[in-house]
């Protein structure tokens, strides 16, 4: 089934298909519904008569887990990444005007604000229902400053269409393999910052991943393709299996990471139950102790009473002899 979003006019192609709908729908889909809705949407698209715009929506790359995330919070959050990305363009008037003390000021709001979204997003332990992991908000955080630092970068990420995370790096914005970025190239293909049109309006063609770029280099005509350019399109197979890898065992560490923090809970539980038993046994114990040193005064009480027993015994005994010895000396006073 493909992934259904509003109906607009921007990009009707064929039968009325909304090819950049389409694809704006199927980078906000679940990570793990992105294959199946692609091949529907190119289904779909090729249908309405585009060939052409259905090959290159079937080779759109899937998501990084990190870029999904970020996708996501350009959706869920529009305005904390407009501010961002106008936040860059001040930084850059800024340098131009030499103003060392703006600069810092700025570059301090940057920190802050990146750090923000992330803790916030951190606190939350998930976005679109999806558990994020330590890695991801890294990258996150790292994509949100790339988007600050680099005008064309920060057009990308507002669209919400990443296929990979971004990185700034000094010399310009990497993605997560350590590749060059074609963020130049995309931005343009995208006729600038995304609108009011909301995330995504891009072109289809604007996927920041080397399978992205692949698509594209493979519909042109492959006979006479130069040598290096077969270079080039292995290369980027290789880049795109390796990314898919990355992937794949990134959604495997968030799985783990969501079982460690089960697992953590359950250890809180059973820790705090432990607590209260050992209280319980501490008092327990207090009260033991309490116990011994009762029964030890009510055993001294008992040995002290036994003596005064023994002790009213022997008077008793020595009472009642002399008694006897009393009548016995009475009874013959009598008789004589």
């Amino acid at each position: 089934m493909s992934p259904k979003a509003p109906r607009g006019a921007d990009a009707p192609v064929g039968d009325g298909t909304d090819v950049d709908a389409l694809v704006d729908g199927l980078f906000a889909l679940p990570l793990e519904q992105f294959v199946v809705a692609r091949t529907a949407a190119a289904k779909e698209i090729k249908a309405s008569g585009d060939a052409v715009g259905a090959e290159r929506v079937g080779r759109l790359a899937k998501p990084t887990v990190a870029a999904w995330v970020v996708n996501q919070v350009a959706r869920e959050r529009p305005d904390d990444v407009a501010a961002l990305v106008s936040l860059g363009d001040e930084l850059r008037d800024a340098t131009t005007d030499r103003d060392r003390t703006r600069i810092r000021t700025l570059d301090r709001l940057r920190r802050e604000r990146v750090e923000r979204v992330v803790a916030e997003l951190r606190d939350a332990g998930e976005v679109a229902g999806r558990a994020v992991s330590a890695t991801a908000l890294d990258r996150l955080a790292e994509t949100l400053t790339a988007a600050v630092m680099d005008p064309d970068a920060g057009a990308l990420v507002r669209a919400g269409r990443l296929s990979q995370a971004l990185q700034h790096v000094g010399f310009g914005i990497v993605d997560e393999g350590g590749e060059p970025a074609d963020v130049v190239e995309l931005r343009a293909r995208t006729g600038g910052t995304a609108g009011a049109g909301g995330p995504g309006a891009a072109n289809p063609e604007t996927s920041t991943t080397p399978g992205a770029r692949s698509a594209r280099a493979d519909t042109r005509p492959a006979d006479g393709a130069p040598p290096e350019e077969d270079a080039v399109a292995a290369a980027e197979r290789e880049v795109e299996e390796t990314a898919a890898e990355v992937d794949r065992l990134e959604a495997e560490r968030d799985e783990a990471d969501t079982r460690v923090r089960a697992a953590g809970d359950a250890v809180g539980q059973v820790e705090d139950e432990l607590g209260r038993v050992e209280d319980e046994l501490a008092r327990l114990a207090d009260e033991r102790e309490d116990l011994h040193a009762r029964l030890a005064e009510a055993r001294d009480g008992v040995a002290a009473a036994q003596d005064s027993l023994d002790g009213a015994d022997a008077r008793l005994n020595e009472a009642e002899e002399r008694a006897a010895a009393a009548r016995k000396a009475r009874r013959a006073a009598r008789r004589g």
